[in-house]
């Protein structure tokens, strides 16, 4: 039994990483892995691994503006933990900060105000180059 959580997990984990700059809510994963996987898990499945998958910090969660659902995306591995994210307003993108721009970031901040930032908890955001130059893949 536990092999076949495993199996679910993984398939999730699969489809979330192949849609990874894509922002869904837990109803668009469910139905998106049902249309790749025939044996993908069910609805209620999916709610239960996406929280778990948030709870390890395997995803980012954002807040769907003017509702109360969340949409999500995947953060990466334990990798993913060592830098900070940009999330573009335009057009969704969950972008990878460089690691050493996070650590001189986060000094700074520590720094200049005697405050230490839960980078795993903290996301900048803002709007791509590519929205900025209007140039938004429809896609997105």
């Amino acid at each position: 039994m536990a092999e076949y959580k495993t199996h679910q997990k993984e398939a999730l984990l699969a489809f979330l990483c192949r849609y990874r700059d894509t922002p869904m809510d837990v109803e668009e994963i469910a139905a998106g892995l049902k249309e790749t996987d025939p044996n993908a898990p069910g609805k209620s499945t999916v709610y239960r691994l996406v929280g778990r998958l948030y709870e390890e910090g395997r995803l980012k969660r954002f807040e769907i503006p003017g509702s109360r659902a969340y949409s999500y995306q995947f953060a990466g591995d334990q990798a993913c933990r060592r830098h900070l994210h940009m999330k573009c307003l335009g057009c969704g993108r969950l972008l990878h900060m460089d690691e050493a721009q996070s650590r001189r970031l986060l000094e700074e901040i520590s720094g200049g105000s005697d405050f230490q930032v839960d980078q795993e908890e903290t996301t900048l955001f803002g709007t791509c180059a590519r929205c900025r130059a209007g140039k938004q893949d429809p896609s997105h």
